[in-house]
């Protein structure tokens, strides 16, 4: 199963006075990091959340949000501190006396007061938050997973084009092998004819020059070991276990490697075309499978 790490994923929930609004996006990264950003009051559950995340993903940088905020009128609506404010309604009544003409003080006035408003000391719920926050978080995550699932499809269908394209020109390069050898004898018995000026070719000189080449020029070991890789990467991407990017990553490195020594051992025209279109196919794979949790 093929997964990609890039998603994104919002979820809202509301209940026991509070909105919890939870938004979680994921991208490329070599490793788990996760980076979660919580009100001030809930630093810490940020550990839990972060093990939470860990159940849901294996790779990607995942950015998890969580913002907190009250519905509710004792939390939300501030109460006016009746001390204090008799405190000052003496004191302006005070001042009306003192101060002739002037006119009598207000309600109005009372409000317009600094800290005549104070915030409502309200017992929280501590655990029904942590239980909602949790809750929205997990849903957000499957959010996250099902979209990672649905782009992981679209790399799968793209991964084995290229794989089957590879497997194409691996074919053709393991068809022009023999001809290859062939074609250096011909060559070699012409080159050999010009500068003797008629003279007869020693065949067995011919042979042993030829035989060199064919040494040198010796790809099965290369075709062997890119067909495995080939076999390997299909096996990953359409097992039933989730698919390690990681795995598939070192395995197109593998298949560079094996591509460069195919060109570098062929001198034959047609061959090292076959083996540039390749060397672009696995970069394009490449490309891909770095997008695979």
């Amino acid at each position: 199963m093929v997964c990609s790490m890039t998603a994104f994923s919002r979820v809202r929930k509301e209940r026991a006075g509070y909105a919890i609004a939870v938004e979680i996006r994921t991208l490329n990264s070599k490793g788990l990091d996760i980076i979660v950003r919580l009100p001030k009051n809930g630093m810490e559950w940020e550990e839990s959340l972060r093990k939470l995340v860990a159940q849901f993903l294996r790779r990607g940088r995942t950015e998890v949000y969580v913002g907190v905020e009250a519905t509710t009128i004792e939390h939300r609506a501030p109460r006016i501190n009746e001390k204090l404010a008799r405190f000052y309604w003496d004191q302006l009544q005070t001042l009306y006396r003192q101060l002739p003409g002037t006119d009598p003080p207000r309600l109005a006035d009372i409000l317009r007061i600094p800290h005549i408003f104070e915030a409502r000391e309200v017992e929280e719920d501590l655990d029904s938050l942590r239980d909602l926050i949790v809750e929205t978080v997990t849903e957000t995550l499957e959010g996250i997973k099902r979209m990672r699932c649905q782009e992981g499809e679209a790399l799968l269908r793209d991964c084995l084009a290229r794989l089957a394209s590879l497997r194409q020109e691996l074919g053709f390069v393991d068809s022009r092998k023999d001809a290859t050898v062939v074609e250096y004898q011909k060559r070699l018995r012409e080159r050999m004819a010009e500068l003797l000026g008629g003279m007869g070719v020693d065949e067995s000189r011919l042979l042993q020059e030829v035989a060199c080449m064919a040494d040198r020029a010796d790809i099965n070991e290369e075709i062997v070991r890119f067909q495995s890789h080939l076999d390997q990467m299909e096996g990953l991407l359409t097992g039933t276990a989730p698919t390690d990017g990681r795995t598939l990553d070192f395995l197109t490195q593998e298949l560079h490697r094996e591509t460069n020594t195919l060109g570098c051992k062929s001198g034959d025209l047609e061959t090292v075309q076959a083996v540039v279109r390749m060397k672009s196919e696995i970069g394009k794979l490449k490309e891909q499978i770095q997008n695979i949790e």
